[in-house]
């Protein structure tokens, strides 16, 4: 079985986030996607408490058979990084697992925690995102499979500025996770 794993903050999930999990799952014939929810990401500081983003993920992906999620990363005490996970879902599941990231995380690939283990514990699929290059000078590159999903300019971090700007978003997200946001008073 070939699986995807989407990791990421999810915060919130937009339908860019779906957009590439379908093209990736269709393009690399896997049999599921499976989204991880970061738990404590080294990179990143400020976000939303894990059970708020794991919720709207949840509501996100909810009416495709193909798309699952997985709270490993909560069970993870202090900063989850990338490898550690993938040890774990080697362990849970059988089969072949690919990781998806996006061009702008690939950017970062050379200061993540052990990249080198990493293309031992799965395969490893960039996607194009706008204003990103997906660089050959990595020394990673001949490692990695390059996805051609479409390229959708939405990023949680312009959505989180726009609700507190009073901006519609309900066509950036999916319908269930606007209602969640509104219904939670997120972002404001």
């Amino acid at each position: 079985m070939n699986i995807g794993i989407f990791g990421g903050l999810f915060d919130p999930p937009h339908i860019g986030h779906l957009i590439i999990a379908q093209s990736v799952l269709e393009e690399f014939r896997l049999q599921k996607i499976i989204f991880i929810p970061a738990g404590c990401p080294p990179h990143k500081t400020e976000y939303s408490p894990y059970h708020v983003r794991y919720e709207m993920t949840t509501l996100a992906i909810q009416g495709n058979k193909k798309f699952f999620i997985n709270d490993i990363e909560k069970t993870i005490p202090g900063k989850t990084y990338t490898v550690a996970v993938m040890r774990k879902l080697k362990k849970k599941y059988t089969g072949k697992l690919y990781f998806i990231i996006g061009g702008d995380q690939w950017e970062e690939i050379e200061t993540w925690k052990n990249t080198h283990a990493l293309f031992t514990e799965c395969n490893l699929i960039v996607v194009p995102r706008p204003h990103s290059l997906i660089k050959k000078s990595s020394r990673f590159f001949k490692k990695i499979l390059i996805g051609h999903s479409p390229l959708v300019d939405i990023s949680s971090t312009v959505i989180r500025k726009k609700i507190k700007q009073q901006c519609n978003v309900q066509y950036l997200i999916p319908p269930a996770v606007y209602q969640y946001i509104k219904r939670k008073k997120l972002y404001i």
